[in-house]
């Protein structure tokens, strides 16, 4: 990249940027809404001829559509989360007994559940009224769990979910004034119809495809890719993870209200093991990661137990009479989980989505976006050129790991405007430094200073919004996303909107050569353009300055020297500080202004990149003392270390 390719200042003409918003700025939800279409409408055509085959098939109809309903409730935070769940059934339980007590005539309650409380042995209400309620206490209830749930990660948070199922059912059995017990509750009025039903599951898709493009989608789904990653990317995992979990909790209400509608009794033990297994199945086989998946998943899944279930209670086929076989449905639940994990671990969709322009085509495909001419353009929000200076301060820096100190008080400045290397051989303390910076580690002792406020304890992704941006050592990038679905995330989470973010990220990406690859997954990308791609992403945040760690490792000359090229263009347009961790000393001469030395975890030096090349205390650092040089020299027949590898 040379001057001819720097970022302009003014950014694109107001007319431009108003012809990129409206070809870029709202495309994944127009995507997600032709997804919905298409899904709504196979559905419509796979189960409307089936109604008129008479009422017990119409009634399997109905129940497919609730089964839709929940495993597409599940893919809302599964899906986006990559946190299975096997607690959600205890909500489909609520919004079962919910309903079963507010629309069941009173005569009837007062038969099998006479220490009902009096509002509730006296409640008759429709369906309509009945499904809002059902949602409100689903919400709260969801809010509640997911609180204390949003914390825990991976096995800890399966864990925990399937303690929730557990304690659900608990209270079902032993609450007998309430649920009736093990004895269930029965003569639920049949209210809901195909219409309902039918509207209810599009309403469904509709939501769980919005939520999958929104910016609170696109988060979580970074999260799962990679959440060091998406911390450093302004990210709140936590609070993403609550507002899917409580989103789908609602989704599960819901189903479980129709479903007993439609079944007119049920026990305890209905909303346990065998419905939690059977939906997680769908999901499995679906391919968790996709909403059509979930759909497909679910009607594969529907078909071949209404196939086995004659075969399970026992008949005859052929004059020979078969045994019945209980347990065969699980059985068969169980084959398909292995042999799908088996040949298709992400399940049978995959990340995939069904679109108008091609059932079997990915999610985000669309016609890749023209790269504009070498010059150029990136908006630039108008607090780049009237920010004043800003400083990145440590002050007596030092943590310790197991009683090895990593850290021992380093002091540091660097100024907007300024590009300053930190070297170092390994294992100096180098990315701990960078990490302790930006939220990664906490320090034992010692304060970090950002733009006049001090940052210890801070989050990484509070401290990635306040403006420090970062790459790191080893290349994180969210890998099932798109190269611009990385830069839109990050710009997302900065608090950019909406409309016309992907505009913004396109012509950010052109500054990297990387507008022309913007529809292709970020974990298909060569690795110099990976560096490039991380880097973009982290300008996406608006920073004051930018961390970059080791940027340009693993790269060839002409990439290295495209990146020094993209380094001085970045400070130049964007007036931030730059810190760049970096072992090609040709790189850190090139482009910094001041270069700061670490070994064993102390600042041993700073000053020009000449004054501290030749520092004596930075030679025995990377070379040993004296006699140890001298020994060196002598095995190379005095040959003369002309470059210092940093």
């Amino acid at each position: 990249m040379n001057d001819a390719k720097a970022v302009n200042a003014e950014g694109l003409s107001s007319a431009g940027r108003g012809k990129l918003a409206s070809m870029f700025g709202e495309a994944r939800f127009r995507r997600a809404a032709g997804s919905t279409l298409v899904l709504c409408g196979l559905i419509l055509i796979l189960t409307t001829p089936l109604t008129f085959l008479g009422p017990s098939v119409e009634r399997l109809v109905l129940l497919t559509l609730i089964n839709v309903m929940a495993v597409v409730g599940f893919n809302i935070y599964t899906g986006n989360s990559g946190i299975l769940t096997v607690g959600h059934v205890g909500f489909f339980a609520v919004g079962a007994y919910t309903t079963a007590l507010l629309t069941t005539p009173p005569d009837l309650k007062a038969e099998y559940l006479r220490h009902l409380p009096t509002f509730l042995a006296n409640a008759e209400i429709g369906l309509p009224g009945s499904l809002l309620i059902v949602a409100a206490v689903s919400l709260v209830l969801g809010i509640l769990t997911g609180l204390p749930l949003s914390r825990l990660r991976e096995t800890s948070a399966i864990v925990a979910t399937f303690g929730l199922l557990v304690i659900v059912n608990y209270v079902l059995k032993g609450a007998t004034n309430i649920t009736n017990g093990t004895k269930g509750i029965y003569g639920i009025p049949e209210l809901v119809n195909l219409p309902v039903v039918y509207g209810l599951a599009f309403l469904t898709i509709a939501v769980a495809f919005a939520f999958k493009v929104s910016r609170w989608g696109l988060q979580l789904r970074a999260f799962q890719d990679n959440e060091v990653a998406a911390t450093s990317s302004g990210i709140d995992p936590n609070r993403r993870l609550l507002e899917a979990w409580t989103l789908s909790a609602v989704v599960l209400g819901v189903c479980g209200a129709l479903f007993a509608h439609v079944i007119g009794a049920f026990q305890p033990h209905d909303f346990y093991l065998t419905l939690t297994f059977a939906l997680i199945a769908m999901l499995v086989v679906g391919g968790k990661r996709s909403i059509s998946g979930a759909v497909a998943g679910t009607f594969i899944i529907t078909v071949l137990v209404e196939i086995v279930k004659p075969i399970e209670s026992g008949r005859e086929i052929a004059g020979i009479d078969l045994p019945a076989i209980w347990g065969l449905t699980q059985i068969l639940l169980s084959l398909m989980i292995l042999l799908v994990m088996y040949k298709r671990p992400e399940g049978i969709m995959g990340s995939r989505e069904l679109t108008l322009h091609g059932l079997m085509s990915k999610f985000s495909s669309r016609p890749t976006p023209r790269s504009t001419s070498a010059a150029a353009n990136v908006i630039l929000p108008s607090r780049y050129a009237e920010a004043q200076k800003a400083t990145l301060e440590t002050n007596s820096l030092g943590i310790e790991f197991g009683g090895v100190r990593a850290l021992n008080d380093v002091s540091i400045r660097v100024e907007t405007g300024k590009i300053v290397g930190l070297i170092g051989p390994n294992g100096a303390g180098k990315t701990t430094l960078i990490n302790n910076l930006t939220g990664v580690h906490q320090p034992t002792h010692g304060e970090v200073t950002l733009s006049g406020q001090k940052i210890v304890g801070w989050p990484s992704s509070k401290i990635a919004c306040a403006g420090l941006g970062r790459t790191f050592q080893n290349i994180r990038l969210f890998t099932d996303m798109t190269v611009l679905e990385n830069v839109v995330t990050a710009a997302l989470a900065r608090g950019h909107a909406s409309t016309g973010v992907e505009a913004y990220a396109l012509t950010l990406l052109q500054q990297f050569e990387l507008a022309e690859l913007a529809e292709h997954k970020s974990s298909s990308l060569p690795y110099g353009a990976q560096r490039r791609l991380e880097i973009a992403r982290a300008l996406a945040l608006e920073p004051r300055f930018l961390l970059l760690d080791e940027p340009a490792a693993g790269m060839n000359p002409k990439e290295t020297e495209s990146l020094i090229e993209a380094i001085l263009a970045i400070r130049k347009a964007f007036s931030i500080g730059i810190l760049i961790v970096e072992h090609d000393l040709h790189l850190i001469m090139r482009v910094c202004d001041e270069v700061l030395v670490l070994n064993k975890g102390e600042l041993i030096a700073s000053g020009s990149a000449d004054k501290v090349q030749n520092d004596p205390k930075v030679i025995e650092a990377y070379l040993g003392s004296q006699e140890v040089r001298a020994s060196r020299r002598k095995k190379t027949g005095g040959a003369n270390h002309q470059h210092t590898h940093g």
